[in-house]
């Protein structure tokens, strides 16, 4: 068709397959690798300029002329794909010059991924070679699937394998145009055929591909949801998503059983409905906060129990807007028991230790400055109750040391026949006033003790009657059958409140003094510890009639002496 004045003439596509010997479809293909350039945007026609020149690059003799191909049967597309082939190591390399400009930090690579990229190349080249041979009858779909889905998992970049798949099908187009040109006119038509069979091939391995590669990021993104579901729905610790309004959108079953409500009672839910501080709902506002924090709670249960809380809150962000609110729930009731526990615990030891401490010290002011003035038996008055609060300091370090020793499951003892009235005066010796309190303990009884540790048992026993009970305390001693002597010691005070008993020698578990003040909370746990280190057990009764009551059993030498005959 002629042009306007002055204008280059343009011909359609129809006249230009005509001209470079192709299909329509193949000179749609050079078009769209960029060999033939088109006369306008979006048009389909094409400078006449343009055409003679791609076809004179395609001419032996480089003269325009009219390709007219007597038989075309002669042409053989499987031949430029043979030579092709053997072009593949050039275009792995040249595929890998071209990566590098696009990505330069593929220049810093080391030799050997070089080559590896290289390798890899080439394969690619001749597996598009094989897929262009084969057309429609060879299907790869599932292959190039698994090669997008490795790429996936591998954590490779989409565009990179997207770019090297595209390097690779210009680099297949532009080598078969040019070996076509250098093996001149004939070969016209078989760079029709060819290019109309490599430009769906390689369309369908990047579609394979990209859709391998898709699948496996929804499927590696479904696992880790289904993971993230399972780690959150087992947590041990609560777990929330709010809205902006504060409402619950999610709450995990751990949530529920901390606040102590039904899970279908929190969807929904306000968050100030479900949590009920103990000190008013204000410090609630900052679950609703912009910041990432830490809040502690303490709140009470619909059931009435009171729970220490540490809430953990961040805000749910959507590019960057913020969406919501979530959190984490754990409760810290026990930590917090356990802290307020050692926390009076070592006020409470200060507390022993400072009143024979005090003791001491105002004995040995007056030794000090009046020692020559004091007659004879004060002097020796003085000198029992230092010694007295010596002891009494040096009961409450081995209480300490055997405390640990149990709690490390590290407590020794020497067990031999020990007797038993003589430790018990032992005993009584190192308490500070042990008036009324009387020895029912016949001089015979012997047992089988670390007498120690047996001095110890009973010195915390009977000291804990004198300040948590009342006066007169009575330590005796009965014989339960030939193997086993049981020790009680007795007081007249008011016994030991039912809800205490349960975890009467547990750490950190007191009587209760009579003005309502708690002990040193230590003496019983000791006194379990050492009495079954011993072989013996210990438990409390209340005493008819009012009083308390504990006891303990120890094994005579003669049940040692037949498990050692029955050992040997």
């Amino acid at each position: 068709m002629d042009g306007s004045a002055g204008l280059p003439r343009v011909i359609d596509l129809d006249e230009a397959a005509k001209l470079l010997a192709m299909s329509r479809e193949g000179v749609a293909a050079l078009v769209a690798a960029g060999y033939l350039p088109v006369a306008a945007p979006g048009a389909s026609e094409f400078a006449l300029g343009d055409v003679k020149a791609l076809h004179a690059r395609m001419s032996d003799d480089h003269v325009t002329y009219d390709v007219i191909v007597d038989d075309p049967d002669r042409v053989d597309p499987q031949a430029l794909l043979d030579a092709l082939d053997g072009r593949s190591d050039e275009m792995a390399r040249r595929a890998f010059d071209i990566f590098q400009t696009v990505f330069p930090e593929a220049g810093g690579w080391s030799m050997n991924e070089q080559a590896r990229f290289i390798d890899q190349s080439r394969r690619r080249f001749e597996a598009i070679l094989a897929v262009t041979a084969h057309g429609e009858a060879v299907d790869l779909a599932s292959e190039l699937e698994q090669v997008g889905a490795a790429a996936a998992w591998s954590r490779s970049s989409l565009p990179q394998l997207l770019v090297v798949l595209r390097i690779s099908r210009d680099l297949v187009v532009q080598t078969a145009v040019e070996v076509a040109e250098e093996r001149g006119r004939h070969w016209g038509l078989a760079l029709s055929l060819l290019l109309t069979r490599v430009l769906p091939a390689m369309d369908r391995l990047t579609d394979a591909v990209a859709q391998g590669y898709w699948e496996a990021v929804v499927g590696r993104e479904e696992e880790s949801r289904q993971r993230y579901e399972s780690v959150v729905e087992h947590a041990t610790d609560g777990v929330y998503e709010l809205d902006l309004d504060g409402c619950v959108q999610y709450a995990n079953s751990a949530l529920a059983l901390v606040l102590g409500r039904r899970l279908s009672e929190l969807h929904g839910a306000r968050v100030t409905d479900i949590f009920t501080p103990v000190d008013g709902a204000g410090r609630l506002e900052a679950l609703l906060s912009d910041s990432t924090r830490r809040l502690d709670l303490s709140i009470e249960r619909p059931d009435g129990v009171r729970r220490e809380l540490a809430v953990f809150t961040y805000p749910r962000v959507l590019g960057e807007r913020i969406v919501g609110f979530q959190g984490i729930v754990r409760d810290v009731s026990a930590e917090t028991e356990i802290e307020s526990q050692k926390n009076e615990f070592l006020a409470l030891i200060t507390h022993d230790l400072r009143q024979p401490l005090t003791a001491v010290l105002g004995l040995g002011v007056t030794l000090e400055g009046y020692a020559s003035e004091l007659p004879v038996d004060r002097l020796e008055r003085m000198g029992t109750s230092i010694r007295q609060q010596a002891e009494r300091m040096a009961r409450l370090a081995d209480d300490l040391d055997a405390a640990s020793r149990i709690e490390a499951q590290a407590l020794m003892v020497n067990l031999r026949p020990t007797s038993l009235r003589r430790t018990v005066e032992d005993a009584l010796g190192t308490i500070d006033d042990a008036t009324d309190v009387r020895i029912e303990v016949a001089p015979e009884i012997v047992v089988q003790a670390d007498p120690r540790r047996l001095e110890q048992v009973v010195a915390n026993l009977v000291e804990n009657a004198i300040v948590h009970g009342a006066r007169p305390v009575v330590v005796r001693a009965d014989t339960c059958g030939d193997d086993v002597i049981e020790v009680t010691v007795d007081d007249d005070g008011r016994g030991v409140d039912a809800d205490i008993r349960p975890t009467l020698f547990t750490r950190m578990r007191t009587r209760g003094d009579r003005d309502g003040t708690r002990g040193g909370g230590l003496g019983l746990v000791v006194v379990r510890g050492l009495v079954e280190a011993m072989g013996g057990r210990v438990w409390y009764t209340e005493r008819v009639g009012g009083g308390a009551s504990f006891h303990l059993t120890l094994s005579t030498p003669r049940v040692f002496a037949d498990r050692r005959e029955r050992h040997d």
